[in-house]
């Protein structure tokens, strides 16, 4: 099973959220990709979208590997066993984070968003385009947990079945159209269409939501 492109796989996860409660819930997408996949559940449950505010932590030498991610306050979600394999010191990671974390800020003030700060008490929805490892659905859950949401649901239209375990463990509920447990998995051979997702991109489909949780989608 393939989607043609973002906007379809996530007309297709929102059909699969349709039976779960979507009144009071937080929808949180995972950037970049997440938010394309997001924009038609908040189109068809009337909510805002907001936005996990991360950014993954890149290996110098190997840009394509992250070792964690970094969010707009500075707390860092790391993946111990992957930093000791690559060999990286505390104060490279230091360095790393600090200059992500100033692009991640620079990003929210360009795509014009306010980060959740408070989710207490909160069931949050948080959606990406897949899920390879789950290491990057994992630090959203936990950064969501981190601002007090009291019930978490993942949604992806794809992942590994590792990488759904995984997040099992730290969520209430995982949502996925299509499990995999296939050699050499990536989420982008389940799209047609997967191309980078532009900042105009990510301005229009905020922009396409509704602002407040009273207005309903047409």
């Amino acid at each position: 099973m393939s989607f043609k492109n973002r906007l379809e796989a996530g007309k297709q996860l929102a059909d699969r959220l349709s039976t779960v409660s979507m009144d009071s819930i937080v929808l949180l997408a995972v950037p970049r990709g997440g938010i394309l996949v997001a924009r038609p559940s908040a189109e068809r449950f009337g909510v805002p979208l907001g936005l996990v505010p991360m950014r993954r932590l890149p290996v110098p030498w190997a840009k394509d590997i992250e070792v964690g991610y970094v969010t707009n306050l500075g707390a860092l979600h790391l993946n111990q066993p992957l930093i000791g394999q690559v060999r990286l010191t505390p104060q490279e990671i230091y360095h790393i984070a600090r200059r992500e974390q100033k692009i991640l800020q620079q990003e929210l003030l360009d795509w014009g968003v306010t980060p959740p700060s408070n989710l207490s008490s909160k069931t949050v929805v948080i959606v990406d385009e897949g899920l390879h490892t789950g290491w990057t659905m994992v630090s959203a859950v936990e950064t969501a947990k981190s601002l007090g949401a009291e019930r978490v649901i993942v949604a992806a239209p794809v992942s590994h079945f590792r990488a759904q375990r995984f997040v099992s463990h730290h969520c209430d509920t995982m949502i996925s159209l299509v499990t995999e447990d296939i050699p050499l998995f990536q989420v982008a051979n389940y799209y047609q269409e997967f191309p980078e997702v532009s900042d105009e991109e990510i301005r229009s489909a905020l922009r396409a939501v509704p602002t407040k949780p009273s207005q309903t989608a047409a």
